[in-house]
This record gives C-alpha cells, sequence and structure tokens, in this order.
C-alpha cells in the first residue's frame, strides 16, 4: 500500500482540523511567552538602572569603611550578606544607622529629609528601650523606616521577590548583621545592649519590612 491509497475518513478529517487548532494554540502560547520574555528583559533592565546608584554608593562606602579599623568590627557580618546577594540598597540602608553621611546620601536620593546626629552619652549607659534618650530614640526610629523606604520606594519586583525570600530563610544571617550594625551604633555612642536586646530588636526589623514588602503590588513578569 502506498500514499495514493491513503483515504481520510471522517476521523481523519477531524484530526486535521484539531491539528490546526493546536498550531494555532502553540502559535499563541509562543507568542504570550515572547511577550513575558521582552517584558522580563525590559524589567530586568530597569531594575539594574535602578540597583547602579545604590551600587555605587555601596562600593564607595565600603572602601571607606575597609580602611578604617574602626569597622572591622561589622566586616565579617557584612560580607555575609553581601555574598548572600542581598540587594546593595537594602544593604546599604541598614549600613546607615552608622555613618550620618552615607544615610543623607541616600536620604536625598528618595528625597527624604536630611537628619542630623551628634548624640554622645557622657557616661556609659544599658540600653532601655523604654527609656531612651529622644534624640536616640529618633535616630533609630528613622533608621527603622529608611530600611523598609529601601524595599518599598521605587522597588523593582525582581529585586523584591528576591529579597522576600532571602528574609525568610537566611533568617540568621541578616538578623546577625543587623543586630550587630546595632551594636556598633550604640557603643559609638557609649550605649551598652546585649546580645539578646541587639537580636530581639533585628528580629522586629525583618518582621516588619516584610509585612511592608508584602503589601506591595508586585508585579509579575
Amino acid at each position: 500500500m502506498g500514499l495514493e491509497d491513503f483515504s481520510p475518513d471522517i476521523e481523519s478529517s477531524e484530526w486535521g482540523f484539531q491539528a490546526n487548532e493546536k498550531v494555532s494554540e502553540v502559535s499563541e502560547k509562543i507568542k504570550e511567552s515572547s511577550k513575558k520574555a521582552a517584558a522580563w528583559v525590559k524589567r530586568t533592565k530597569q531594575d539594574e538602572q535602578k540597583a547602579k546608584k545604590y551600587d555605587f554608593l555601596l562600593a564607595w562606602f565600603l572602601v571607606k569603611i575597609i580602611v578604617d579599623k574602626k569597622y572591622d568590627f561589622i566586616l565579617e557580618e557584612l560580607f555575609k550578606v553581601i555574598n548572600h546577594s542581598y540587594p546593595s540598597n537594602f544593604v546599604l540602608w541598614v549600613l546607615s544607622l552608622i555613618n550620618i553621611e552615607i544615610s543623607n546620601k541616600i536620604r536625598e536620593n528618595i528625597n527624604k529629609e536630611l537628619i542630623n546626629f551628634s548624640y554622645k552619652s557622657l557616661e556609659l549607659k544599658d540600653f532601655d528601650d523604654t527609656n531612651i534618650d529622644l534624640e536616640v530614640k529618633n535616630r533609630i526610629n528613622y533608621w527603622i523606616e529608611d530600611i523598609i523606604d529601601s524595599v518599598t520606594i521605587e522597588y523593582s519586583s525582581i529585586q523584591t521577590l528576591k529579597i522576600i525570600e532571602l528574609l525568610e530563610n537566611d533568617n540568621d544571617i541578616i538578623v546577625n548583621y543587623i543586630a550587630n550594625i546595632m551594636f556598633f551604633f550604640l557603643k559609638s555612642v557609649n550605649i551598652k545592649i546585649n546580645k539578646k536586646q541587639a537580636l530581639n530588636i533585628s528580629d522586629f526589623i525583618i518582621s516588619e519590612t516584610l509585612k511592608s514588602i508584602k503589601k506591595l503590588n508586585i508585579e509579575e513578569v
């Protein structure tokens, strides 16, 4: 039997019609995939542009603190979060507590009011969150607001999804990093905080950051 002997029956004809439908369906899927791919590329480029200014600021600040011995205490935890691919804007905002210059540089980027801080206790004090000097309390509150702003103002969908994953799964790394920054800051103003207190504040900051992120309308691409 050769090809010339083939005579399609009704079922075969229907199969031919269905095949055309499937080709059309595949074509639509390809178009849709292409749109998604194009949107992803566009989003990635936008994210890269947003990230660049913070990449440069973080690089600039790293140079300053690496050569200054007083910052040695925070470097190990800092490099851990960088190695775990936390976005530079988030890493930088956490660092901003220990340097008013960098804090005001990034506040200026998002048109926030610049802050002044020159407090230092004349004697060593124990940290007490129920009875803390107003200037120190305001500085910490601004810092917490800034950390949340870093992932909610001009946020990128790609980085936001990544940071949700990191904050939920790399808990010890980020908790220790924030706690170390808090410890370093308070020590610089002559206030002593114990490890448990610092870790509790760090947990609170991460919890509030995640709550704020999850309220965003994160674009899927």
